[in-house]
């Protein structure tokens, strides 16, 4: 028993070794030296980015026209020439005056951008083409929303993930504000978002259940959602829909007419391709003396 009561003494007594000593300092320097970022390997190639991500291949021809030049302060061509010394045309005219013969240096020359997955990579050292795509009507910048097949942009990691905090905190504010939001403006939002009221089985669904359905809606469009926290329309989207299901509004008397209950009188002809309550929606939105007054009347029998 002594033995081990020593063992045990001796044991508890040995200092626990820090996280260097465990790792090993064969190299002289602590731990943290592994991550030291002065110590990375300088980056070697700018990075191009598609915004059709799902794009896997593209060339993107060496001329573009309407290219602004910051020396000039005018737009210009570009060509984009191995081994030229510039990419403008006021810069390259001796050569540029001979490129439709045959052979000459700029036919044979001539070099383009290469999208492979969705990115071209260009080493740092190759300036003109850096210059070329930076110039490029086709980059779309920090926008990053052209629709155009061409349309590409420069990647930085550090702004890539200051836009994605950016996004990601914006979907969370939204989130929030559906979960704040008072109940009778939740529900109308709600709807407005195509959320019905009621389950698959037609029983109502709780506040709670349709708010959680609100806060998935808010998360994968926030900026949707955001349009309609005071929005006018989703208001007089609910009086129209509301005025409907209370059979204020008459959809039955006549075939693609709306009209006021207990002959209240004509409201507006419903065109084949519109829902009714769509129609009428933007019938009191419109300024026009009917959808002027359409409104006014909506608000009487809301109040």
């Amino acid at each position: 028993m002594s033995n081990l009561k020593q063992a045990q003494e001796a044991q508890s007594s040995t200092p626990t070794p820090t996280l260097n000593e465990l790792v090993g300092t064969n190299s002289g320097s602590s731990f943290s030296s592994v991550i030291d970022t002065e110590t990375m390997p300088q980056r070697q190639y700018v990075v191009f980015r598609l915004v059709r991500k799902k794009q896997r291949r593209l060339w993107l021809d060496g001329i573009c026209d309407n290219c602004y030049n910051p020396k000039t302060k005018e737009t210009e061509r570009t060509y984009l020439v191995r081994g030229a010394k510039s990419i403008w045309q006021s810069d390259l005219t001796d050569m540029i005056k001979d490129m439709d013969k045959p052979n000459s240096y700029i036919s044979k020359n001539r070099i383009g951008l290469l999208f492979e997955d969705g990115i071209c990579r260009i080493p740092i050292t190759e300036k003109n083409q850096l210059e070329f795509a930076r110039v490029n009507t086709n980059n779309v910048g920090k926008s990053r929303n052209g629709a155009g097949k061409y349309s590409f942009y420069e990647y930085d990691a550090q702004s890539e993930q200051a836009l994605r905090l950016e996004k990601q905190m914006h979907r969370i504010k939204m989130i929030t504000k559906a979960n704040e939001m008072p109940e009778d403006k939740m529900k109308k939002v709600a709807i407005f978002m195509g959320i019905s009221l009621v389950d698959e089985l037609g029983y109502p669904k709780t506040p709670d259940g349709v708010r959680s359905e609100l806060m998935i809606k808010a998360d994968l469009q926030p900026d949707f959602f955001e349009k309609l926290v005071d929005s006018k329309e989703v208001e007089i989207s609910w009086m129209v829909r509301k005025a409907i299901g209370d059979s204020t509004i008459d959809l039955t008397a006549q075939q693609g007419t709306a009209l006021w209950a207990k002959g209240g009188g004509f409201i507006a002809r419903i065109p084949s391709t519109k829902k009714p309550h769509e129609y009428l929606t933007e019938l009191a939105m419109t300024n026009s003396d009917e959808g002027r007054q359409f409104l006014e009347q909506l608000k009487a029998i809301s109040t």
